[in-house]
């Protein structure tokens, strides 16, 4: 059995999470990686119209699967 880092979080998640992310001490806050990583919905407003749009595709693929 593989090590583990943290739960959930193996050893090729760890290696492309600091590969993709440079310098992880970079974010502040933990909603600066998901955004990074093009996790977080899009937000649209207008009005009163409040909702949330799709997934980007942005940031690394590989990192984005593992996570």
């Amino acid at each position: 059995m593989p090590p583990v880092i943290g739960a959930g979080i193996g050893v090729l998640t760890a290696v492309s999470f600091v590969t993709a992310a440079d310098d992880p001490g970079r974010f502040v806050h933990s909603s600066g990686v998901s955004a990074y990583f093009g996790l977080t919905p899009r937000r649209y407003q207008a009005g009163e119209v409040d909702g949330d749009g799709s997934v980007p595709k942005c940031g690394d693929a590989l990192t984005r699967t593992y996570l």
